[in-house]
């Protein structure tokens, strides 16, 4: 960024070209948490389809009797925001910054992290990697979590610490979770989240969430007009420096 400043360098990023795409897939994981779809998947191959069915008989809980905690409150946690808000979920997100201007609109609630972690079904993470962040998904964290609740994690995987992810899902504190991203990428056999042990308890998507065709598209059209922007001496969009 400064040699970019030093030598008039313009640099723009493309804020919020996924947040759609993104935002489904947090929606999916959850989804696929609460209806155990992978290994719902699997009990239909196996031929177990009438047990498992009439073990899950009034168990499985509806997003719509769940509270949904956001880590975040940017473009993408917005985009969720309205999908759990059209399958009726209580939500509530912690942030930096408080928006309380815009709580009325997206009808969702503040609450600190401890507040969040002990009342949401679902800890949903949509912050950026920094040295704050980093691992920050640790031990004290997911102890502060319901033992029947889901952590989702679509936006990196650095955010989480992945002992102590293993140790909550090997000792029952939370109930599974949901990710798109583990670290280091890309993931290995030996990644330790890959424990035979926990298999059942994740539904996981390959980092998927933010390449669809739509998000592409836009990515590569706002490009362009940035370009023809610059070559024109007009403004720039997002421009970051």
């Amino acid at each position: 960024m400064k040699k970019c400043n030093e030598r008039g360098i313009a640099i723009c990023n493309n804020k919020g070209a996924n947040d759609t795409a993104v935002a489904e897939d947090a929606l999916l994981l959850m989804l696929g948490c609460l209806k155990s779809i992978i290994t719902g998947h699997q009990c239909v191959y196996d031929g177990r389809q009438i047990e498992v069915k009439q073990a899950s008989f009034g168990v499985i809980k509806e997003l719509s009797r769940c509270t949904v905690g956001l880590v975040g409150f940017g473009d993408i946690a917005k985009a969720t925001t309205k999908f759990a808000n059209a399958l009726g979920a209580r939500i509530i997100y912690t942030n930096r910054t408080r928006y309380a201007e815009l709580e009325e609109k997206y009808n969702v609630s503040y609450a600190d992290m401890d507040t969040l972690l002990a009342q949401s079904d679902f800890v949903s993470l949509h912050i950026a990697v920094t040295d704050d962040t980093r691992g920050m998904v640790n031990s004290d964290f997911l102890g502060k979590m319901k033992p029947d609740a889901y952590l989702i994690n679509t936006s990196r995987g650095d955010l989480v610490d992945n002992s102590a992810l293993l140790n909550a899902l090997l000792e029952n504190k939370i109930a599974g979770a949901g990710l798109d991203v583990i670290s280091p990428e890309p993931v290995a056999k030996i990644n330790i989240l890959l424990d035979e042990r926990i298999k059942d308890k994740l539904v996981l998507t390959p980092h998927i969430a933010g390449i669809t065709n739509l998000t592409v598209e836009k990515i590569y059209k706002k490009i362009y007009e940035n370009i023809t922007n610059y070559a024109n001496n007009q403004p720039l969009t997002n421009r970051v420096n």
